[in-house]
């Protein structure tokens, strides 16, 4: 695997969110300078966005299951998903900040919430084995303390890898696939063994279809492109997981704000530990 100067291919890596179309082929002899310019052109100005999606979960050796919602997602690591069920009413509200979670069911009113550590053992035992924050890992990735970029040309395309460094090796965490025309088709994600555990694919090109008076602070999706659907079949876990996007909104404004859950006639609140 040929090393490239990590520091290149950071841009690339903070915006390799997106399945880009190329308007021409890309020469083979393109310098690794002008591919990241050219990959990271389009979405290098997506803060976050709101997305109506269609979600469906399948464990292995039982019936697939499907809730639609809204997402929101701001870079680096907030994340909120409102499950909707018929007529629109929510089945549950979910929040990620970088340190905390917020859960609420307003069939059972409570308010749950703690450290982002407890967060995965809560959803477990509540009977939600996905983990949401793969979309996150899917669509960005930021650059982590002890991690270089390195890429290799493929057979048709590109390999993008992010690496731990490690006393006399490096360790993969992640390897971006892209065709020749620098368009994303594949993630595969690494655990601390370097043994694949997460397979993402993207496919399509999202459409941006916005209500009348909801344009401020949006992009046009030919320039801030983000994947149709996105595929994650989570090896240790055995599930299935599928986003299918109907609309998004790219850098709506007070973005900052969604990430609360209020106006709730709370029970109380119940700290996780």
């Amino acid at each position: 695997m040929k090393r490239v100067i990590p520091f290149l291919f950071l841009a690339l890596l903070l915006s390799s969110c997106a399945p880009r179309v190329a308007i021409v082929p890309i020469p083979v002899d393109t310098p690794p300078y002008q591919i990241i310019k050219m990959a990271s052109a389009g979405t290098k100005d997506i803060k976050g966005f709101k997305a109506f999606v269609k979600v469906t979960a399948q464990e292995r050796g039982k019936t697939p299951q499907s809730l639609d919602g809204v997402l929101y997602f701001e870079r680096p690591d907030r994340f909120r998903f409102t499950g909707l069920a018929f007529m629109g009413f929510t089945v549950f509200d979910l929040v990620l900040t970088s340190d905390k979670f917020y859960f609420y069911r307003p069939s059972e009113g409570w308010l749950y919430t703690g450290s982002r550590e407890y967060f995965k053992k809560f959803m477990a035992e509540n009977g939600i084995q996905v983990d949401p924050e793969i979309i996150g890992r899917a669509l960005f990735l930021e650059k982590k303390e002890g991690e270089e970029f390195l890429a290799e040309k493929s057979d048709g395309g590109y390999d993008i890898y992010q690496a731990r460094v490690a006393p006399g090796i490096l360790l993969p965490r992640m390897k971006a696939q892209y065709d020749a025309g620098l368009n994303l088709k594949k993630k595969v994600f690494y655990d601390s063994l370097a043994r694949p555990y997460l397979y993402v694919t993207m496919s399509g090109r999202g459409r941006e279809v916005l209500p009348a008076g909801e344009t401020a602070g949006t992009k046009d999706l030919q320039s801030a492109a983000l994947p149709a659907s996105i595929t994650a079949k989570d090896i240790a876990h055995g599930i299935l997981l599928t986003v299918d996007f109907d609309k998004y909104i790219v850098n709506p404004e007070g973005l900052d704000k969604d990430f609360t859950i209020e106006g709730a006639q709370f029970k109380g609140i119940r700290e996780v530990r």
